[in-house]
Protein backbone atom coordinates (compact mmCIF):
# COMPACT_ATOMS: atom_id res chain seq x y z
CA UNK A 1 0.00 0.00 0.00
CA UNK A 2 1.56 2.90 -0.75
CA UNK A 3 1.90 6.27 0.18
CA UNK A 4 0.12 9.66 -1.51
CA UNK A 5 2.81 12.82 -1.25
CA UNK A 6 2.24 16.28 -1.30
CA UNK A 7 1.85 17.83 -4.27
CA UNK A 8 5.01 19.95 -3.43
CA UNK A 9 6.30 16.70 -2.62
CA UNK A 10 6.27 15.61 -6.28
CA UNK A 11 9.29 14.99 -7.95
CA UNK A 12 10.51 18.08 -10.57
CA UNK A 13 10.94 16.99 -13.85
CA UNK A 14 14.05 18.76 -16.21
CA UNK A 15 13.76 19.38 -19.73
CA UNK A 16 17.02 20.63 -21.22
CA UNK A 17 16.99 22.24 -24.12
CA UNK A 18 19.35 21.34 -27.06
CA UNK A 19 22.25 24.05 -27.38
CA UNK A 20 22.76 25.70 -30.73
CA UNK A 21 26.48 26.55 -31.65
CA UNK A 22 27.68 29.08 -33.86
CA UNK A 23 27.39 26.07 -36.52
CA UNK A 24 23.08 26.43 -36.63
CA UNK A 25 23.21 30.23 -35.85
CA UNK A 26 23.83 33.10 -38.38
CA UNK A 27 24.93 36.24 -37.75
CA UNK A 28 23.67 39.85 -38.62
CA UNK A 29 27.06 41.59 -40.23
CA UNK A 30 27.05 44.98 -38.45
CA UNK A 31 27.20 47.97 -40.95
CA UNK A 32 30.07 50.17 -40.53
CA UNK A 33 29.33 54.47 -40.24
CA UNK A 34 30.06 56.21 -43.52
CA UNK A 35 34.01 56.75 -43.63
CA UNK A 36 33.20 60.35 -45.00
CA UNK A 37 30.61 62.86 -43.11
CA UNK A 38 28.76 65.57 -44.98
CA UNK A 39 30.66 68.25 -45.59
CA UNK A 40 30.57 71.58 -43.51
CA UNK A 41 30.14 75.05 -44.98
CA UNK A 42 33.60 76.06 -44.10
CA UNK A 43 34.73 72.67 -46.06
CA UNK A 44 32.93 74.05 -49.03
CA UNK A 45 33.84 77.60 -49.56
CA UNK A 46 36.91 76.16 -48.67
CA UNK A 47 36.95 74.31 -51.57
CA UNK A 48 35.07 75.80 -53.91
CA UNK A 49 37.98 78.87 -53.22
CA UNK A 50 40.91 76.68 -54.14
CA UNK A 51 42.20 76.74 -50.49
CA UNK A 52 42.53 72.90 -49.44
CA UNK A 53 45.46 70.80 -48.98
CA UNK A 54 45.82 68.95 -51.99
CA UNK A 55 44.97 65.43 -50.01
CA UNK A 56 42.12 67.15 -48.63
CA UNK A 57 41.06 68.30 -51.85
CA UNK A 58 41.34 65.08 -53.34
CA UNK A 59 39.11 63.49 -50.50
CA UNK A 60 36.72 65.82 -51.12
CA UNK A 61 36.49 65.48 -55.04
CA UNK A 62 35.97 61.48 -54.30
CA UNK A 63 33.10 62.17 -51.50
CA UNK A 64 31.54 64.78 -53.98
CA UNK A 65 31.54 62.24 -56.98
CA UNK A 66 29.06 59.92 -54.74
CA UNK A 67 26.82 62.88 -53.67
CA UNK A 68 25.42 64.44 -56.60
CA UNK A 69 23.65 67.36 -54.17
CA UNK A 70 27.07 68.16 -51.93
CA UNK A 71 28.01 68.46 -55.63
CA UNK A 72 25.47 71.12 -56.44
CA UNK A 73 26.04 72.63 -53.24
CA UNK A 74 30.00 72.87 -54.15
CA UNK A 75 29.15 73.80 -57.42
CA UNK A 76 27.00 77.10 -56.65
CA UNK A 77 29.40 78.66 -54.20
CA UNK A 78 31.84 78.48 -56.97
CA UNK A 79 29.45 80.86 -59.42
CA UNK A 80 28.87 82.61 -56.95
CA UNK A 81 32.69 83.35 -56.37
CA UNK A 82 33.03 84.05 -60.01
CA UNK A 83 30.23 86.34 -60.05
CA UNK A 84 32.04 88.32 -57.03
CA UNK A 85 35.36 88.50 -58.62
CA UNK A 86 33.97 89.80 -61.56
CA UNK A 87 32.55 92.71 -59.70
CA UNK A 88 35.52 93.73 -57.81
CA UNK A 89 37.68 93.81 -61.38
CA UNK A 90 34.79 96.01 -62.50
CA UNK A 91 35.12 97.98 -59.68
CA UNK A 92 38.89 98.02 -59.72
CA UNK A 93 39.27 99.54 -63.11
CA UNK A 94 37.03 102.41 -62.31
CA UNK A 95 38.69 105.41 -60.92
CA UNK A 96 38.08 105.02 -57.34
CA UNK A 97 36.65 108.65 -55.72
CA UNK A 98 38.82 110.25 -53.68
CA UNK A 99 38.42 110.24 -49.73
CA UNK A 100 37.38 113.40 -48.28
CA UNK A 101 40.13 115.03 -46.58
CA UNK A 102 39.98 114.60 -42.39
CA UNK A 103 38.29 117.57 -41.05
CA UNK A 104 40.45 118.84 -37.87
CA UNK A 105 38.95 120.23 -35.20
CA UNK A 106 40.45 123.78 -34.47
CA UNK A 107 41.54 124.94 -30.99
CA UNK A 108 40.23 127.49 -29.29
CA UNK A 109 42.98 130.16 -29.86
CA UNK A 110 42.71 129.46 -33.75
CA UNK A 111 38.70 129.58 -33.62
CA UNK A 112 39.09 133.36 -31.77
CA UNK A 113 41.48 134.76 -34.11
CA UNK A 114 39.47 133.57 -36.82
CA UNK A 115 36.35 135.53 -35.16
CA UNK A 116 38.73 138.86 -34.57
CA UNK A 117 39.72 138.51 -38.31
CA UNK A 118 36.22 138.39 -39.24
CA UNK A 119 35.56 140.97 -36.86
CA UNK A 120 38.03 143.04 -38.26
CA UNK A 121 37.55 142.38 -41.97
CA UNK A 122 33.50 143.63 -41.22
CA UNK A 123 34.72 146.73 -39.74
CA UNK A 124 37.28 147.35 -42.61
CA UNK A 125 33.97 146.74 -45.40
CA UNK A 126 31.83 149.20 -43.13
CA UNK A 127 34.50 151.77 -43.10
CA UNK A 128 34.99 151.51 -47.28
CA UNK A 129 31.50 151.84 -47.52
CA UNK A 130 30.95 154.93 -45.58
CA UNK A 131 33.86 155.80 -46.84
CA UNK A 132 33.01 155.47 -50.94
CA UNK A 133 30.17 156.85 -49.94
CA UNK A 134 29.00 160.07 -51.37
CA UNK A 135 26.34 162.11 -49.41
CA UNK A 136 23.48 164.28 -50.96
CA UNK A 137 24.92 167.61 -49.73
CA UNK A 138 28.16 166.39 -50.62
CA UNK A 139 26.99 165.83 -54.06
CA UNK A 140 25.23 169.27 -54.16
CA UNK A 141 27.60 171.03 -53.06
CA UNK A 142 30.50 169.82 -55.51
CA UNK A 143 27.89 170.57 -58.05
CA UNK A 144 27.54 174.44 -56.91
CA UNK A 145 31.46 174.94 -56.38
CA UNK A 146 31.55 173.15 -60.03
CA UNK A 147 28.80 175.30 -61.62
CA UNK A 148 29.88 178.63 -60.02
CA UNK A 149 33.96 177.86 -61.73
CA UNK A 150 32.08 177.01 -65.49
CA UNK A 151 30.04 180.63 -64.85
CA UNK A 152 32.90 182.13 -64.02
CA UNK A 153 35.58 180.87 -66.49
CA UNK A 154 35.68 182.20 -69.92
CA UNK A 155 37.50 179.92 -71.51
CA UNK A 156 37.59 176.17 -70.49
CA UNK A 157 41.10 175.37 -71.79
CA UNK A 158 43.22 172.31 -71.27
CA UNK A 159 44.60 172.55 -67.62
CA UNK A 160 43.12 174.92 -66.50
CA UNK A 161 41.95 174.38 -62.69
CA UNK A 162 42.22 170.74 -64.09
CA UNK A 163 40.33 170.41 -67.08
CA UNK A 164 40.44 168.62 -70.21
CA UNK A 165 39.11 170.07 -73.25
CA UNK A 166 40.54 167.27 -76.11
CA UNK A 167 38.36 166.15 -78.66
CA UNK A 168 39.57 162.31 -77.19
CA UNK A 169 38.65 163.02 -73.81
CA UNK A 170 35.10 164.47 -74.23
CA UNK A 171 34.13 161.56 -76.50
CA UNK A 172 33.21 159.86 -72.91
CA UNK A 173 30.67 163.36 -72.31
CA UNK A 174 26.73 162.47 -72.85
CA UNK A 175 25.36 163.47 -75.98
CA UNK A 176 23.29 166.39 -75.23
CA UNK A 177 23.59 167.83 -79.12
CA UNK A 178 20.01 167.44 -79.55
CA UNK A 179 18.44 169.44 -76.45
CA UNK A 180 21.52 172.52 -77.65
CA UNK A 181 24.24 171.71 -75.30
CA UNK A 182 27.63 170.30 -76.02
CA UNK A 183 30.52 169.42 -73.80
CA UNK A 184 33.79 172.25 -73.47
CA UNK A 185 35.68 170.34 -70.69
CA UNK A 186 35.86 167.48 -68.53
CA UNK A 187 37.89 166.68 -65.03
CA UNK A 188 37.56 164.52 -62.31
CA UNK A 189 36.56 166.24 -58.58
CA UNK A 190 37.36 164.97 -55.36
CA UNK A 191 33.55 165.08 -53.55
CA UNK A 192 34.53 162.85 -50.58
CA UNK A 193 37.93 161.41 -48.38
CA UNK A 194 37.60 158.16 -50.83
CA UNK A 195 35.16 159.30 -53.64
CA UNK A 196 35.62 161.57 -56.63
CA UNK A 197 33.36 162.28 -59.51
CA UNK A 198 33.43 163.13 -63.43
CA UNK A 199 32.58 166.71 -64.46
CA UNK A 200 31.02 167.59 -67.61
CA UNK A 201 31.06 171.19 -68.81
CA UNK A 202 28.07 172.29 -71.10
CA UNK A 203 26.92 175.22 -72.59
CA UNK A 204 24.00 175.86 -74.97
CA UNK A 205 23.75 177.67 -78.08
CA UNK A 206 23.45 181.03 -75.82
CA UNK A 207 27.14 179.89 -74.38
CA UNK A 208 25.18 179.53 -70.80
CA UNK A 209 26.52 177.21 -68.58
CA UNK A 210 25.71 173.74 -66.88
CA UNK A 211 27.60 171.70 -65.40
CA UNK A 212 27.16 167.37 -64.87
CA UNK A 213 28.26 165.19 -61.97
CA UNK A 214 28.58 161.59 -62.25
CA UNK A 215 29.59 159.73 -59.49
CA UNK A 216 29.27 156.26 -58.37
CA UNK A 217 26.30 155.08 -56.74
CA UNK A 218 26.54 151.34 -55.70
CA UNK A 219 24.90 151.59 -52.76
CA UNK A 220 22.43 154.14 -53.60
CA UNK A 221 18.67 153.72 -53.95
CA UNK A 222 17.47 154.06 -57.66
CA UNK A 223 15.78 156.89 -59.02
CA UNK A 224 14.96 156.68 -62.71
CA UNK A 225 13.03 159.98 -62.67
CA UNK A 226 15.06 163.47 -61.96
CA UNK A 227 14.35 165.49 -58.60
CA UNK A 228 14.86 169.26 -58.93
CA UNK A 229 16.04 171.50 -56.19
CA UNK A 230 16.24 175.37 -56.13
CA UNK A 231 19.66 176.61 -54.55
CA UNK A 232 19.54 180.46 -54.44
CA UNK A 233 19.64 181.32 -58.25
CA UNK A 234 20.59 178.07 -59.06
CA UNK A 235 18.71 174.28 -60.71
CA UNK A 236 20.04 171.01 -59.16
CA UNK A 237 18.65 168.10 -61.13
CA UNK A 238 19.30 164.96 -59.66
CA UNK A 239 18.74 160.89 -60.37
CA UNK A 240 20.24 157.92 -59.67
CA UNK A 241 20.40 154.79 -62.32
CA UNK A 242 22.85 151.84 -63.06
CA UNK A 243 24.89 152.38 -60.65
CA UNK A 244 25.46 155.91 -60.80
CA UNK A 245 24.60 159.34 -59.28
CA UNK A 246 23.88 162.13 -61.59
CA UNK A 247 23.37 166.09 -60.49
CA UNK A 248 23.00 168.07 -63.57
CA UNK A 249 23.75 172.30 -62.21
CA UNK A 250 23.05 174.73 -64.25
CA UNK A 251 20.86 178.54 -63.42
CA UNK A 252 17.41 178.68 -63.02
CA UNK A 253 16.89 180.26 -66.26
CA UNK A 254 19.17 178.33 -68.46
CA UNK A 255 17.25 176.98 -71.56
CA UNK A 256 17.24 173.64 -72.35
CA UNK A 257 17.97 172.44 -68.82
CA UNK A 258 15.18 170.42 -67.92
CA UNK A 259 15.53 168.92 -71.41
CA UNK A 260 18.78 167.77 -70.94
CA UNK A 261 17.79 165.73 -67.88
CA UNK A 262 14.96 164.75 -69.67
CA UNK A 263 17.28 163.21 -72.40
CA UNK A 264 19.06 161.24 -70.15
CA UNK A 265 16.64 159.97 -67.76
CA UNK A 266 14.84 158.42 -71.06
CA UNK A 267 17.94 156.97 -72.01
Amino acid sequence: MGFLLPAWNKRRRFVFAPVRTAKHCQIMPITKPPTEPRLSESDVQAYADGMLDPERAASVATYLKSRPDEADRVAFYGRLNWQMQNTFHEADNEQAPQAPAPVRRMSRRSLRALVIAAVVALAVAATAIFAFDISDSALDNASMMALEQAVAAQEMASGAIGYESSTAVLASAPDLSSVGFHPVARREMSVGPFASATEFVYRNRGGEAAVLLVAPGLFAHPQPQWKARRVGTSRLLAWTARGKRYVLAGRAKTRGLMLAADLMTRS
